[in-house]
């Protein structure tokens, strides 16, 4: 079945655009809805599509912002992002998050999807590699909602999942040593593809869930060919934007650490934000059995910091949310594409946690 774009004006100046996989008729289903990652539009996520409702899901896709035809970022969408400044960095990070919560509402109000009851019903936010860090910051800003769109979401949205995060977008430095020199690559499109064959590889670790960085192979994937390397350049070009890759992305990435730990810390470490706002909210991270090591790894000292997350989110820091973790056996970076019968298991339990 053939999937066509819809859209949805979320404001005067801001329309979303996503794939939607359907109702499921007479029966209970929970919405998972994906923001994708860096250099990549929600048609990556259409192999999921099919399984959707069999498994009594409904499945929802986002193009983020800059991800043609949703609405593109002005120059003043942007000014803080381009002032540097940690108010001007946390602004444009609030300004999203309210956007996709807004999404998420009218959505949910304009297809009459099943409120939640526990997992069940409802809606799963399901943040995508750089996707995460937008779903993370809904979490973080659900102070700046409209009332009316708080508490309809509080009747709607039950689960956050963050798969395969970056440790830089949560406050995890990297590992000491660590570099991948595609970074420092100044053609655009060349450095996308280098990220793509890259991140889309398959890693072979010794043991994803022993928290032991010897454990992990932090920079050659297998022979095995990186996922979506059977789609010609043309096909390929349908899923990407090399141009929101390397300007309003390569600007978010770019984002200070002090912002980025600033933001996780309202999201998960905050009691009082978390007992103020949507308190039942279930936050789950999970990554992939074959995804880049230093995300597995990230996501272990992510899980450590816990039990004592003062040190690296300062003081007053403490665990305000119920949080778990699923280090996954199988699967890499693009599970869904790869093992999309895979990748729909994986989000159901993790949703089930």
């Amino acid at each position: 079945m053939q999937h066509e774009l819809e859209s949805l004006a979320i404001s005067d100046g801001v329309s979303y655009y996503y794939f939607d996989s359907g109702d499921v008729p007479g029966k209970t289903y929970t919405t998972l809805v994906f923001v994708p990652g860096l250099g990549f539009n929600g048609g990556v996520f259409r192999k999921l599509f099919p399984l959707a409702a069999v498994h009594r899901l409904r499945i929802v896709s986002l193009y983020r912002r800059d991800y043609n035809p949703t609405t593109s970022f002005l120059d003043a969408d942007l000014a803080g992002l381009v002032s540097r400044t940690v108010e001007g960095q946390e602004s444009f990070l609030r300004t999203q998050a309210v956007d996709i919560a807004t999404f998420l509402v009218d959505f949910a109000r304009k297809q009459h999807i099943p409120l939640a009851e526990g997992t069940s019903g409802g809606i799963a936010l399901v943040g995508w590699s750089l996707g995460s860090l937008h779903a993370h910051a809904v979490v973080a800003h659900l102070d700046a909602l409209r009332p009316s769109v708080l508490s309809d979401l509080e009747q709607y949205l039950h689960t956050v999942v963050c798969h395969d995060i970056s440790g830089v977008f949560i406050g995890i430095p990297k590992p000491p040593g660590f570099n991948v020199e595609l970074w420092s690559e100044t053609d655009v499109e060349k450095r996308f593809k280098l990220f793509h064959e890259w991140v889309a590889g398959h890693f072979p670790h010794k043991n994803v869930t022993s928290g032991s960085i010897d454990d992990l192979e932090l920079y050659k994937s297998t022979d095995k060919t990186y996922s979506m390397n059977e789609l010609s350049p043309q096909e390929f070009v349908a899923f990407t934007s090399t141009k929101a890759f390397g300007t309003s992305d390569a600007l978010i990435v770019s984002i200070q650490a002090d912002v980025f730990k600033a933001t996780t810390r309202r999201a998960i470490f905050d009691t009082t934000l978390a007992e103020k706002f949507m308190p039942n909210l279930r936050i789950r991270y999970m990554c992939g059995g074959a995804s880049p090591g230093v995300i597995v790894w990230a996501l272990h000292e992510f899980r450590k910091c816990l039990a004592d997350p003062k040190p690296i989110y300062g003081p007053g820091a403490e665990k305000a949310r119920d949080v778990k973790f699923k280090f996954q056996t199988e699967g890499n970076h693009f599970v869904f594409w790869d093992q999309p019968e895979v990748a729909v298991e994986q989000y159901i339990a993790i949703i089930n946690l």
